[in-house]
């Protein structure tokens, strides 16, 4: 999904406690605890990235690519440090100009293979061989194109939600906010249909129509991203807590714009999942609105493994954290 959709609902959204992370973290011996999560700025290619890293040194590493572009990864910690607490060695990156990373100046050109050249510079930094490479929405299209560009280093894929396939996602996503503008704003139901249509290339004029689509639902608009209606606004005390400024929540723009306006980007993915022969699990919520059946039958085909998560939506690590964090953990 595009940055510019995200931009304007952060001071918007709510943050929900993670009851069911805490719940299993309590259940864990206390040797099993997770390490209080440790982050810093990391000099990578000529900026400086932000890399959380916590958990057990022996225990199998995790590497989470977060989405939006430009959301970053905060919310995924939130949830998944304590849900996942002893069980894995959790490296998560907020990408180059995003959140806590160094801003980027206006107007540079972020490609998703500067995106994978980072992520690889993050695993030499640490000195890790090999690690399960976790991708969600937006990040699941940069997870899949990481992990065939550099096969040795990942041991599974997982792909939570994922747009591998941006063409076929943003579509699916057009169709489902055309089924919820219907009946309130007809007209915008018909273009969110026409949008939804394969023969509509996906283009800059693609883009802006289904940023002003979605903010035509208004409210209605987080139905599309979350199952339960209490999680709509899962950013803004998020964001009151974190003690970070608003322009950190916003610096994502610069990266996102130019990642979304790049034509590699763009390309079609759905015949590359083949090309991934590793091990394949892809979760998502039974809410979701993003992945596409196109996506599903290509990671199917692929020999992917497909799992569904009851009552949650776009964000399973947000509604669900403890079924997300036991599939991770099998």
């Amino acid at each position: 999904m595009s940055r510019a959709q995200w931009t304007s609902q952060l001071k918007r959204r709510d943050l929900i406690a993670g009851a069911a992370g805490a719940a299993l973290v309590s259940m864990l011996p206390a040797s099993l605890q997770a390490q209080p999560s440790a982050g810093r700025l990391l000099a990578v290619r000529g900026t400086r990235i932000w890399v959380t890293d916590t958990g057990p040194r022996g225990a199998p590493v995790f590497l989470y690519v977060h989405g939006g572009p430009g959301i970053g990864a905060l919310e995924f910690e939130h949830y998944m440090v304590p849900a996942l607490a002893g069980r894995v060695r959790l490296v998560s990156v907020d990408q180059r100009g995003v959140l806590r990373s160094d801003a980027l100046p206006a107007g540079t050109n972020v490609t998703v293979d500067d995106l994978i050249a980072d992520l690889e510079a993050v695993r030499s930094a640490l000195a890790v061989p090999r690690w399960h490479v976790l991708g969600h929405s937006f990040g699941g299209m940069v997870a899949l194109r990481y992990a065939l560009a550099h096969p040795n280093r990942v041991q599974r894929l997982v792909l939570e939600c994922p747009s591998i396939d941006l063409a076929s996602s943003f579509r699916w996503l057009c169709a489902a906010a055309a089924q919820l503008l219907n009946g309130f704003e007809p007209a915008k139901a018909l273009q969110a249909t026409r949008l939804a249509d394969p023969s509509t290339p996906l283009d800059d004029g693609f883009i802006s129509q289904m940023d002003e689509l979605l903010a035509a639902l208004g409210g209605r608009r987080q139905d599309l991203y979350v199952s339960n209606p209490r999680n709509r606004d899962i950013f803004s005390r998020l964001a009151a807590t974190a003690g970070l400024s608003e322009s950190r929540w916003r610096q994502g723009a610069v990266p996102g714009k130019s990642l979304l306006a790049q034509p590699s980007t763009r390309r079609p993915m759905l015949s590359a999942i083949e090309q991934w022969v590793g091990p394949l699990l892809l979760i998502r919520g039974d809410g979701d609105h993003v992945t596409s059946p196109a996506e599903l039958v290509a990671v199917a085909k692929a020999g992917g493994k497909i799992v569904t998560v009851p009552d949650a939506g776009h964000f399973v690590h947000v509604e669900q954290p403890g079924a997300l964090a036991k599939l991770l953990s099998q």
